[in-house]
């Protein structure tokens, strides 16, 4: 429901002229505006926008040095949603799952993490499908938080793959929005 209320979202802006308008002002702040919204671009609900006004203000900044730098803001907003992720909500489920429906999570989840998500192929798998989801414009980074957390990736690590795959993501729609006229 999230990811389509987004877009309707998204959409309206878009044909409003609101992004349009956004983005020549945050045109006048050049690079400052790549980062901010290169930070909106991995937060849920604003993704899309983001992703929009990105995709337009490529066409006033350099699209390479764009996605370098929004890149760096996603990447610090994907480590803040891992934090969030590995000391609120997962803690939040094993409550609810506890004492809601009388599962006992820990044990579940210690066969998960030790014999399935720790495997060689875990390993490999997890990193890229959550760098496929970080990149994509779209309200995913959640779900690649769980799986950063999962196979308890250090934040360090999460920071790297988040940063690679946000700018090939950003680069692709910067790339788009200055061939679009």
């Amino acid at each position: 429901i999230l990811i389509f209320l987004s877009f309707v979202f998204t959409y309206y802006l878009v044909k409003t002229g609101i992004v349009a308008d956004v983005v020549s002002l945050f045109g006048q702040f050049g690079y400052v505006s790549a980062f901010i919204l290169g930070f909106l671009f991995s937060f849920g609900f604003t993704t899309t926008p983001a992703a929009a006004a990105l995709f337009f203000l490529a066409k006033h900044i350099n699209p390479v040095m764009m996605a370098l730098i929004a890149a760096v803001g996603a990447a610090m907003s994907n480590v803040v949603v891992y934090y969030f992720v590995r000391y609120r909500l997962l803690d939040e489920l094993r409550y609810v799952m506890s004492e809601n429906f009388k599962i006992e999570v820990s044990r579940f989840e210690i066969i998960l993490t030790h014999q399935v998500m720790r495997s060689r192929w875990m390993k490999v798998f997890v990193p890229a499908l959550a760098g496929i989801l970080t990149a994509m414009p779209v309200p995913t980074e959640l779900i690649a938080a769980i799986l950063w957390n999962v196979v308890r990736y250090n934040p360090k690590i999460v920071a790297i793959y988040s940063f690679v795959f946000s700018f090939i993501g950003i680069l692709i729609l910067g790339l788009f929005g200055t061939s679009f006229h």
